[in-house]
């Protein structure tokens, strides 16, 4: 095998015309790359020497009768000097100093320009300049100067002042940067408006919704009960101060209750035997249309995010009984509630979940039918979700989330009726996405968990910020 590797070894230095013997081949592969790094060295060398003997030729030919005039007292050229210095000082000089020098000589050049047009008026220095240089006239050319001092400008802007300057340029251009990304993160986090605050003082944003929810169930009659609803919503939000925002709803409902035809049979056993009956209930439907329950809620930033401490959103809320009980558009009770959310962000996702409470007030002299009235205490709820989400871009994210209510029993004069708890939760995926500038398009369906949830809902949410903001006089200095 050692042999076999030898003789390949050998073939491939055959192959590159390079001799057998390392010796001597190590030694003449040295020599001949020492020597072409050498030719290389000198060969740039030239190349460098060459390239500046031209920039060097370039600026005097570009520059022609461009020398100081000596005769004519009238330094030409300035423009074109500034020109060549800036190409060099871009190859050779790094930016901050560069900027210095091109202000230094911007200086300078409007001192001599100055010089050149207060010269004609002094007809007495022209001979002075013609004049070769002697012993004699020299007190005579530091007399011209010193009488030229006083039509000179102001002198260069220090060091100081440039940096001062610098410095505000500076802290203004990061400021712009700061609120660019603020405002970026805000429309990123359009999905989480539910469960965090977004808006500063005076700052108003409109939501439009469309819901429709579909839900079946059997009744006690071996017939099927259809509940459809369609909603349509518009919310509004309002930065009432710093970490204070006010949320006001109204929505406008349709309802619809469909009712298949039942049988109810009934055996019955008497002195003549026994008897069986069966009632046949007819299909039924009803429907109904108009405002349903508005609501309003307070939320307020009580700790912002920061490190492994979450997002935490304390917040307030009622809901009135406007919606119509007998036609399905309302609970026909008021609520009143408190909760707290929680965000926290782990890039690139972010949890999220609240947890709340509400009380459900109770009615005083129900008609409960048949001549029978009672105070009726619908049942506290106990709010919960829980849910994530993420960007997939700078214009769109995902959510899913799980939301849902425990509904305590109803109590009529103080008794509870059995079997009316409810356990409601359902299941959301939502896409939020931006169409433009504070404007959001979030399409988002559901899906029924437990029996009481509706079976599927789908829906479409259209919020925009308006342009602006609008304080309240009366909360300016919150």
């Amino acid at each position: 095998m050692k042999k076999n590797n030898r003789t390949l070894a050998r073939r491939a230095r055959a192959s590159r015309h390079l001799p057998i013997r390392r010796d001597a081949g190590g030694k003449r592969h040295t020599i001949l790359t020492v020597f072409c790094v050498l030719i290389a060295f000198v060969l740039a060398g030239l190349i460098l020497i060459h390239l500046g003997e031209g920039t060097d030729a370039g600026a005097a030919s570009g520059s022609g009768d461009r020398r100081p005039d000596i005769a004519g007292g009238r330094p030409v050229g300035v423009k074109e000097v500034s020109s060549a210095t800036d190409s060099r000082m871009d190859d050779y000089v790094p930016k901050a100093d560069y900027e210095k020098l091109k202000r230094e000589v911007e200086t300078l050049k409007s001192q001599m320009q100055q010089l050149l047009e207060a010269a004609p008026a002094r007809p007495e220095s022209k001979p002075a300049a013609a004049e070769p240089a002697t012993p004699k006239s020299k007190p005579a050319v530091a007399e011209t100067k010193r009488e030229k001092k006083p039509v000179t400008s102001a002198p260069p802007p220090s060091n100081e002042r440039v940096g001062q300057s610098d410095q505000e340029q500076f802290v203004a251009e990061k400021g712009d940067r700061r609120k660019e990304a603020e405002e970026a993160k805000r429309e990123l986090d359009q999905f989480l408006r539910t469960q965090k605050l977004l808006f500063k003082p005076g700052e108003v944003q409109l939501e439009f919704g469309a819901l429709y929810a579909h839900d079946t169930a059997v009744g006690s009659f071996a017939n099927k009960d259809r509940f459809r609803s369609a909603s349509a919503s518009f919310l509004m939000r309002y930065g009432l101060a710093e970490d204070l925002e006010f949320d006001f709803a109204v929505p406008l409902v349709y309802t619809e209750v469909q009712r298949d035809a039942g049988v109810f049979g009934e055996i019955r056993v008497g002195p003549t035997g026994t008897t069986a009956t069966t009632t046949v209930f007819p299909p039924t439907r009803q429907s109904g249309v108009g405002l349903g329950d508005i609501d309003w809620a307070l939320r307020y930033a009580a700790v912002h995010e920061k490190g492994a401490i979450p997002e935490v959103t304390l917040n307030v809320f009622a809901k009135s009984d406007t919606g119509d009980e007998d036609r399905g558009l309302g609970t026909g009770h008021w609520n009143v509630g408190t909760g707290v959310s929680l965000v926290k962000t782990i890039d690139p996702v972010v949890f999220f979940g609240s947890l709340g409470y509400t009380w459900a007030l109770e009615e005083e002299d129900v008609d409960l039918g048949r001549s029978i009235s009672g105070d009726v205490d619908p049942g506290d709820h106990i709010l919960y979700s829980i849910g994530m989400g993420f960007s997939l871009n700078d214009r769109v994210s995902l959510s899913l989330a799980t939301a849902g209510a425990a509904i305590m029993r109803t109590e009529v004069n103080g008794g509870e009726i059995t079997g009316s708890g409810l356990d409601i939760s359902s299941l959301q995926f939502t896409a939020t996405v931006q169409l433009a500038k504070r404007i959001h398009l979030e399409p988002f369906v559901g899906f029924g968990l437990t029996d009481e949830a509706a079976d599927f809902a789908v829906g479409i949410n259209v919020p925009f910020g308006l342009e602006g903001r609008f304080p309240l006089p009366f909360l300016h200095d919150l």
